[in-house]
């Protein structure tokens, strides 16, 4: 930067402002090829500041010393002319000063680097320095540049495309209607976004892996949230949702680990699948007043939850609600509840007891599986679907045996002789559990269904069964003898994996015994 002389001037805006920016360091005397460069940058949106004014004296080096230090990175261009030049040399050991990352383009084939500033460009340089010969290095330094000094948001039709823009705070223009599939995806730099009153929707993917947004406001025009919209933000601490007929697609919080405060409209009526599956630091959540459904795994992994209240308007709980929420100490169901599905308190380590409403119609397989403190399930005499006999669930006519409390300090058992099917993961865990007698009434052993009960020693079954299921006495470590007599003519994989000192009494050419052989597993045929 010289002493003042007639040049051309650079005709793209110097940006002045607090977000990120790059400072362009130049000799007047390459105004005009200067110019060409930077108006390609700027068609991508890049915040630059230079100089024009022509300026000398001490404040305006002080002023020049600022802007780099506040700078995100230099654009240095290189040439004969900006080496002569004292305010270009002062600008390059500022920034060596600052550790500033510098661009260098080389506007001249010839020119010669003195020794000293070829090291802060070796030490500082984040492109390779060619010489600007080509439309192709402006697209390779282009893609190198840090995108917080992007201002690019892409509107189309009212849909925000795509955000080209690293800053910290982005304001939502008054044009924009809906926030398009994976617009902000991966925005690393965005803390804050803020979303006015005329966005009606936010489609899939639109802010996952923003990783540094702290909080969100959905406005109650928003009428509809995309799958995984906001998927692994993991520092979110704060949503406020408002508009009560909002549609929250599936996994739209999965995995914001630090989200601890979660405001919902009373009048929402669902939560979809996933929605706050691995909200980690979540503590407490108020269900609105009218939900009837939460959706599959909707809170699942929510491990700091201790105690929830489901609304008497919820009448579905689907699989995996409240799977391996480790911290849950309380549950109230809802009073019109119809439905509990597949592993709903799947690895609920701390539930010591829960009530089933006379309401539910429906419970799916393994419903308190890996519940290692569960002491009693009860169920509300007025039932029609099922029952608890001594804190053990049953259907209403006890021909299934749905769930024994893995709790319990029994240790020994004799199953009803009205039971037919040992349901999926039944007996899963009652480690205390040293003898179970199965009567002839039974023909099924559903899947896992005597997983690590790892006191039982001898278990011997009836002839009436022709079934067990997969993974049926995996982990039963401390299972010496198994009698599986002839009926038994279909086994699922992994029967006894862990099962290391068992021994299978079983009929000669059985399919028990031909089981055995298949599997290396020591049998003795009677």
């Amino acid at each position: 930067m010289e002493e003042k002389t007639t040049f051309s001037k650079i005709t793209i805006d110097s940006y002045e402002g607090p977000e990120p920016y790059l400072f362009v360091s130049y000799s007047h005397r390459d105004a005009k090829i200067v110019n060409d460069v930077l108006r390609k940058i700027d068609k991508e949106k890049f915040r630059m500041w230079y100089d024009d004014t022509m300026e000398i004296g001490d404040d305006f080096r002080e002023e020049l010393r600022t802007k780099i230090e506040h700078s995100a990175a230099i654009l240095l261009f290189i040439s004969k002319s900006s080496l002569q030049s004292k305010y270009c040399g002062m600008e390059i050991i500022t920034a060596f000063k600052y550790e500033k990352r510098i661009y260098p383009i080389y506007l001249e084939e010839d020119v010669h680097v003195p020794p000293a500033i070829s090291m802060i460009l070796d030490n500082l340089q984040h492109v390779k320095s060619e010489v600007i010969n080509s439309d192709k290095y402006i697209a390779k330094l282009i893609s190198s540049l840090p995108i917080e000094t992007m201002r690019a948001l892409n509107v189309e039709n009212g849909v925000l495309v795509k955000c080209k823009d690293g800053s910290p705070i982005i304001k939502i223009p008054d044009d924009v209607v809906s926030v398009g599939p994976s617009a902000f995806k991966n925005c690393e730099k965005l803390e804050t976004i803020i979303i006015g009153d005329n966005v009606k929707s936010i489609g899939n993917e639109a802010f996952r892996g923003c990783k540094n947004l702290t909080s969100i406001n959905l406005p109650s025009t928003i009428k509809q949230v995309g799958e995984s919209a906001f998927r692994d933000c993991i520092n979110l601490k704060e949503l406020i949702v408002t508009n009560p007929d909002i549609e929250i697609g599936e996994r739209a919080f999965e995995n914001c680990s630090n989200l601890c405060s979660v405001s919902l409209p009373s009048g929402m009526a669902e939560i979809y699948g996933g929605v706050f599956n691995s909200c980690k630091a979540l503590e407490s959540i108020t269900l609105p007043s009218k939900l009837t459904i939460l959706g599959e795994s909707s809170l699942a992994d929510c491990i700091r939850i201790k105690k929830i209240d489901i609304p008497d308007s919820v009448t579905k709980i689907d699989d995996m609600v409240f799977n391996g929420c480790i911290g849950l100490e309380e549950i109230n169901l809802s009073k019109n509840l119809t439905k509990i599905g597949k592993n709903t308190f799947k690895d609920c380590t701390n539930l010591s007891t829960i009530t089933i409403p006379a309401s539910v119609t429906s419970i799916g397989m393994s419903p308190f599986r890996s519940c290692s403190k569960l002491t009693s399930i009860n169920v509300e005499s007025k039932s029609k679907y099922f029952k608890s006999v001594e804190d053990i669930l049953f259907n209403k006519s006890k021909s299934t045996l749905i769930c024994f409390p893995a709790c319990t300090d029994k240790e020994e058992y004799v199953i009803p002789d009205s039971v037919t099917v040992i349901s999926d993961w039944a007996f899963c865990e009652c480690n205390k559990l040293k003898s179970i007698k199965i009567p002839d009434s039974v023909y099924e052993i559903g899947e896992g269904a005597f997983y690590r009960c790892t006191s039982l020693e001898e278990m011997i079954l009836p002839d009436s069964i022709v079934r067990i299921d997969d993974t049926a006495f995996r982990g039963c470590t401390g299972l010496k003898t198994l009698v599986i007599p002839d009926s038994v003519k279909d086994f699922g994989w992994g029967i006894l994996n862990g099962c290391e000192d068992v021994t299978v009494i079983c009929g000669k050419h059985s399919a028990a015994s031909n089981y055995c052989k298949r599997k290396n597993i020591k049998h003795v045929e009677q």
